[in-house]
C-alpha cells in the first residue's frame, strides 16, 4: 500500500492553481488524473486555510455512496445514505434539502460515465450548483480519468490536470515500499527514482514492489534496468505511446545524412545543465520529409541512442476513441506522459497519416480531429520541457500548414535518395552486420553502387537479405557473393522508377522550403529504360552466371 495521502509530497504549482480558483468563489471544479490517493492530497492540503479551512471532505462513487474522507481514507458510518449508491444522481441528491446547506468539500469519484450529453438531467443540477450564488460556500471536486466535460458544462466548470508526479512522490512511494522490507533507500535512489519518472502512483508502486522482491534493498546495479522495462511494459498498456528500446548508432548505422548529422552533433551539448544556466534554450525538434525507405525512421532511433535519451513512439492513429472527449484525454494524456520523462526523443512516425481528415473535421467528427491536432501543436509550440520531437513524412500535400511554421520546429530536413558513394556506404553496412564483407565483394562495391542508382536504404537492405537467401540455398556450391548481390539489383525495379514524377515535384517543393539532409547534388533516378532487368528466361537459365569477363571465379 502506498503511503497515506496526506504524506504526499504536493504538486506546488497545480496546489496554487486549485487554491486560487476555489478561492475565486468558483463552486464546481473538474480535475483530470487516474491518481484517486494524489487528488485526495490535493484536498486535504486545500483545507489548510483559506475559504474552505478546516471544511469536511465527503466523497461519493457508485459502489460505496457517501462517505466521511479522514486522512485520505474512507468512513463509511459517517454520512451513510444508501440512496447514493448506484446509477443514481447524486447531483441532485447533494441540491436536496438534505445537503445543500452542508458548508463542505465534495469530491465526486467514478462519476465520468454519468456526464455525457443524454443524460441532461444530471447536467442540469451540475450547472445550477456552478453558478450558484447562496451563502454557503461548498466546493465539488469532480475527479475524471480523462477531460470529458460535454459542451453544455465545459464553460461553467473549469479543468485542471493533475500533473504525473514528480521526484518527491516517487521517492516517498519508494520509501514505502522499502520500509515494508526493513530496508532502507539505497545510495541512488535519485536514478532509481529517475527511472521511474513517468509512472503514476500505483504504477512506480508496482514496479518498485516487483523489483525489490527480485532484488531485496534495490542495491544492485541491474535494477535500473529492471524499472526501466516495468517502465516500458507500462506505457505500452496505453496503447498509444511505445517505449522503444533501440541499438541503432548515428555514425556507424546510417549512411550519409552528413548536414542533419552535424547540425545534431552541435545541439546534442544543448540539453546540459550549463546550457541552461546560460540561458540556451533546449532545441524542440526536426521535421524529416522525403523519400520512402531512405532512412526517416532509422534516424529517429539513431538520435535517441546517439543521446542516450529513452525513445518513445506516438502513434498519432491511435489516440481517437468512440467516447466523447477521450480522444482529447487520450493526447493530454500520452503529452504527460512524454513531458514526465524529460529529457526524451518522441517519434511521430508518417505524421501526415494521422493528420488526415483535419480540413473536414468539423463536418466528419464534430471536430474531435482538429481538436487533437490543436492540441498537439500548440504543446510543441509551448512546451518547455526537454523533448525531442522527431516527426517523420512522405507526403507533403497532407501536411497542414501550421505544422510547418517555424516554432513547431526547430528545422525541416529533407531526405533525398542516397547517391552513390552513399550507396556504397550502406550495402558495406548491411554487408559488415552480417560478416560477409569479403574482400572479393568489397572490392565489387563501387559496381553494386552504380547498378543501384535510384536505389532507397530499405531496397538496399533488402537486396542484401535477398542476396544472402540465395546465396545460402546454394551452398555447398555457391558463386561469391557479389553475383547475387548483382542479380537481385538487376531484377529489382525500385520505387523511385515507379513514382519517377512524385519524386521530382516532391524535391520542387522541398528545394525553397527545407535543408537538405545530405551533401552534394541529388542523383536523378533512371528511367525504366536504363534498367537492366533480366528478362524471365535469363533468370531461369543460370540466373546467377550470365557471361561477364569481370565476374570473379
Amino acid at each position: 500500500m502506498a503511503p497515506p495521502p496526506d504524506s504526499f509530497p504536493l504538486d506546488k504549482s497545480f496546489q496554487n492553481e486549485l487554491y486560487l480558483i476555489s478561492e475565486a468563489g468558483v463552486r464546481v471544479i473538474n480535475i483530470v488524473s487516474h491518481e484517486w490517493e494524489r487528488v485526495r492530497a490535493c484536498l486535504l492540503e486545500l483545507r489548510a486555510k483559506g475559504l474552505h479551512k478546516n471544511k469536511p471532505i465527503i466523497g461519493w462513487s457508485p459502489s460505496k455512496g457517501i462517505y466521511l474522507i479522514e486522512h485520505g481514507r474512507e468512513n463509511q458510518e459517517k454520512f451513510a445514505d444508501s440512496t447514493a449508491v448506484g446509477n443514481t444522481n447524486i447531483l441532485e441528491i447533494i441540491n436536496s434539502d438534505k445537503y445543500s446547506k452542508l458548508d463542505a468539500i465534495w469530491l465526486l469519484e467514478d462519476i465520468h460515465g454519468q456526464l455525457r450529453e443524454e443524460h441532461i438531467n444530471i447536467l442540469s443540477h451540475l450547472k445550477n450548483i456552478a453558478r450558484e450564488r447562496n451563502s454557503c460556500h461548498r466546493l465539488i471536486i469532480i475527479n475524471t480519468p480523462f477531460a470529458n466535460l460535454p459542451p453544455e458544462v465545459r464553460k461553467d466548470v473549469p479543468t485542471l490536470e493533475l500533473p504525473l508526479p514528480r521526484q518527491g512522490v516517487l521517492k516517498a512511494i519508494l520509501q514505502s515500499v522499502l520500509n515494508k522490507s526493513d530496508h532502507e533507500l539505497p545510495e541512488n535512489w535519485e536514478s532509481i527514482v529517475d527511472a521511474a519518472s513517468g509512472l503514476t502512483v500505483m504504477e512506480a508502486e508496482l514496479a518498485f514492489a516487483k523489483v525489490n522482491v527480485e532484488h531485496p534493498g534495490l542495491h544492485q546495479s541491474a535494477v535500473l534496468s529492471k524499472i526501466a522495462y516495468e517502465k516500458s511494459r507500462v506505457i505500452k498498456q496505453t496503447q498509444i505511446l511505445e517505449f522503444f528500446q533501440t541499438e541503432t548508432n548515428l555514425s556507424q548505422d546510417v549512411g550519409g545524412l552528413e548536414n542533419l548529422k552535424v547540425w545534431l552533433k552541435k545541439r546534442q551539448s544543448s540539453f546540459s545543465y550549463q546550457a541552461k544556466q546560460l540561458g540556451i534554450e533546449a532545441p524542440k525538434g526536426i521535421m524529416l520529409l522525403g523519400v520512402q525507405g531512405c532512412g526517416k525512421s532509422l534516424i529517429a532511433k539513431a538520435i535517441a541512442k546517439e543521446w542516450s535519451y529513452p525513445l518513445l513512439r506516438f502513434d498519432l492513429g491511435k489516440v481517437f476513441g468512440g467516447i466523447v472527449g477521450q480522444s482529447e484525454g487520450n493526447i493530454r494524456s500520452a503529452l504527460q506522459v512524454a513531458a514526465a520523462l524529460e529529457p526524451c526523443v518522441l517519434w511521430i512516425d508518417e505524421i501526415e497519416k494521422g493528420l488526415a481528415g483535419m480540413g473536414s473535421s468539423d463536418r466528419s467528427d464534430g471536430g474531435t480531429t482538429a481538436r487533437v491536432v490543436g492540441t498537439l501543436l500548440t504543446w510543441m509550440q509551448e512546451k518547455k520541457e526537454q523533448v525531442f520531437v522527431v516527426a517523420t513524412a512522405n507526403r507533403i500535400d497532407m501536411l497542414p500548414p501550421e505544422l510547418l511554421r517555424k516554432g513547431r520546429f526547430d528545422e525541416i530536413f529533407f531526405v533525398d535518395l542516397p547517391t552513390k558513394s552513399v550507396r556504397r556506404e550502406i550495402l558495406k553496412i548491411h554487408l559488415q552486420k552480417r560478416d560477409k564483407l569479403d574482400k572479393a565483394t568489397e572490392s565489387k562495391l563501387d559496381e553494386l553502387a552504380e547498378q543501384t542508382r535510384g536505389f532507397s536504404g530499405a531496397e538496399l537492405e533488402e537486396m542484401v537479405r535477398e542476396a544472402l537467401l540465395d546465396w545460402y540455398a546454394d551452398l555447398p556450391k555457391s558463386k561469391p557473393l557479389y553475383n547475387y548481390l548483382s542479380h537481385v539489383a538487376q531484377q529489382t525495379n525500385p520505387l523511385s522508377v515507379l513514382m519517377s514524377d512524385q519524386i521530382q515535384d516532391l524535391r520542387k517543393w522541398a528545394g525553397q522550403r527545407t535543408r537538405a539532409a545530405s551533401e552534394g547534388e541529388p542523383e536523378d533516378p533512371p528511367k525504366k529504360s536504363e534498367r537492366p532487368l533480366l528478362t524471365p528466361s535469363e533468370s531461369a537459365q543460370n540466373r546467377f552466371f550470365r557471361p561477364s569477363s569481370d565476374q570473379p571465379n
